[in-house]
């Protein structure tokens, strides 16, 4: 059980800090502007772990639909994206909001959750194909 924990606390200080730097060059890439480093470092951290239960709350509005209906795989990913990408964009917009040394445009915001899925995306689908 230790070991699982252990497991568990690495990959995700594994997965902020790969976020963490990808995200930085996303938005530099993006036309980010910011004061400092610290500052981008602190608006990722503050994005991850705010999009920790948005992607939950996605996963279990994904289970329902596919409990109460008959959605195929497609459907399953569209709603998926949609859901994701509405919860996400609101996410950063509102932590842009709140961080003074932070400006990121609603259309780069936009850009950035549609990178951010997809990285998201790519993950996952590499952990799966290992197991």
């Amino acid at each position: 059980m230790l070991s699982f924990i252990i497991y568990m606390v690495t990959m995700l200080v594994f997965e902020v800090i790969i976020y963490t730097v990808v995200g930085i060059g996303f938005l530099s890439f993006l036309g980010f502007t910011y004061d400092s480093y610290i500052s981008v470092i602190i608006f990722l951290i503050i994005c991850y772990v705010m999009l920790i239960p948005a992607d939950y709350y996605t996963s279990i509005l994904i289970g329902l639909f596919k409990t109460k209906s008959n959605i195929s795989r497609f459907q399953q990913r569209a709603i998926d994206f949609i859901l994701y990408t509405s919860f996400s964009s609101l996410v950063v917009g509102i932590v842009d909001f709140f961080m003074e040394g932070i400006s990121i445009s609603p259309a780069n915001q936009i850009l950035f959750v549609l990178l951010y899925y997809l990285l998201d995306m790519y993950s996952d689908m590499l952990l799966l194909s290992k197991i």
